[in-house]
Formats: structure tokens, sequence, C-alpha cells
């Protein structure tokens, strides 16, 4: 079930996923969804930033380079992937949500205007997390979940530490487990300086026979893979290794919870 609306939502759930993006769940903990799933738990994907720009929306030089590596005009950036995430959704078979905030490459294309100023501490000026902490209390009071996802921040984009910031504003720090990011956990200069900020507690999940609807939920994504893998024909085979790497075999993904 896709809802328009917070307010639309009206059964608890046991899991919750916070994903930044259209894809960040996809992406980085498909497996431990698709296992919850089809353990009998009922699974909710809350995505963040999933708005559509205006007409009249002035886009910077990175939206203009973001779009042209996506293969997609302006008009269509985003809800292209609105498509792409109900296929990756219905694939997970989890339940979901978008919040209908601006990806922060449209909230503040003044500020965020290059690949360095997006992956970085969040702008000053930068209200999403502000702006978020009472949908996710709304949220919370209304699915009683007692597990909860949200990103770690491994790659610093903006949006992911602002959804981080917000999720750990709201919920219970024994509620909250930080999945850690593809594709940038496939970089280890990337994990070395996330954990080194946060120092946290790693912990694996088992995938099972899971990993192959989560490269299936992932190429969903079809705009995306190039950007994020390179070739979008050696995707299987980078999440595969990835995975295997973590579970020394088996495939597994990571999460962090904080000491």
């Amino acid at each position: 079930m896709h809802y328009r609306h917070v307010a639309d939502i009206n059964q608890t759930y046991d899991l919750v996923c916070l994903s930044p993006h259209l894809d960040d769940a996809a992406l980085s903990c498909a497996g431990t969804l698709i296992m919850a799933r089809q353990a009998g738990m009922r699974t909710l994907v809350v995505t963040v930033c999933t708005a559509v720009p205006p007409e009249s929306q002035t886009y910077s030089a990175l939206a203009v380079e973001f779009h042209a590596e996506w293969g997609l005009d302006h008009s269509e950036a985003v809800t292209v992937r609105h498509g792409e995430d109900r296929k990756a959704m219905a694939i997970m078979g989890v339940d979901s949500v978008w919040l209908d905030f601006d990806d922060a490459i449209y909230r503040m294309p003044n500020d965020y205007y290059s690949r360095e100023t997006l992956f970085a501490d969040p702008h000053p000026a930068d209200q999403l997390r502000a702006q978020l902490t009472p949908v996710l209390r709304a949220i919370a009071a209304r699915v009683h979940a007692p597990r909860w996802l949200a990103p770690a921040g491994v790659g610093m984009h903006v949006d992911h530490l602002n959804v981080l910031a917000a999720a750990e504003d709201v919920l219970p720090k024994d509620a909250l487990a930080l999945y850690e990011e593809v594709p940038y956990a496939l970089t280890p200069e990337y994990l070395a300086t996330r954990r080194a900020l946060i120092q946290p507690v790693l912990h694996t999940t088992a995938m099972g026979p899971a990993l192959a609807a989560k490269i299936a939920a992932v190429q969903s994504y079809d705009s995306q893979m190039a950007a994020l893998f390179g070739d979008p024909a050696t995707v299987g085979q980078q999440l595969t290794d990835y995975h295997r790497a973590i579970g020394a075999g088996a495939p597994a993904e990571r999460w962090y919870t904080r000491p």
C-alpha cells in the first residue's frame, strides 16, 4: 500500500525505514526489509525528499549535471523516480509514504551548488531537520513501531545527515538502528570517515535468499544506476560482492547502533 499522506496511515507497523531519497531504502536495507516482511512483520518505508519542483524552479549547475547523468529532462527528473520507487516498493512487498520535502539540490540551489557543498555538514540555513521533526513525531504516534531504520550518514550527504538528526531528535535510542548507505559504503574511505566520527557499534543481518530480490529492487531505479554504480551491467555483481564480504560469504547487510 502507498499512502498519499501521513494522515492516511491507519495501522501500526513493526519496522519503519526512513529513506532520504527515492532509492535509499532499496539500496541500503532492502534485504532487511524483505526478510522482515517474509517473517510476517508489518513494514513501512517513509521517503522524505520526494517533492516535484515547480515549473518555475531555477536549477543549479549541480542539478543540471545530475539530471544529465540520470538521462532525464528537468520536467521529469522527479516524476520518473516516483514510478521507479513504486516498482521497488512492490518488489520488496512493503508499504510506503512520501513526505513531499524538496531534495537539497532543489531546496537550496544557491547553497548546495556543488558536490563539495552537497556532501558535507548541512548549511546553517537548511530547515529540513526542523521541518521534518514534527512530521516524524506524527508518524511515530500513528505507527507505534518498536524498531526504526535511519541513514547512518556514510558519504555525508546533507539530506542523509538531516534525516538522521531528525530521527535522533524524535526516537528513543534503543528503537533506532542506522543503516550503512550504498553506494557510499562500497568506498572504504567513506566508511572509515563516518565511523571515526560516530564511533558506532557494528551489527549484521543475514539476507539469505533476499539478495536476488534486493538486486531487482535496486535495479528498478533505472535512471540512477549509471550515476551510482558506473556500469549498470555490473550492479548485481557489485552488490553481491559487497554483501557477501559483509557476511563472510553469506549475503548480509550491516547496520549501526550508537554506543
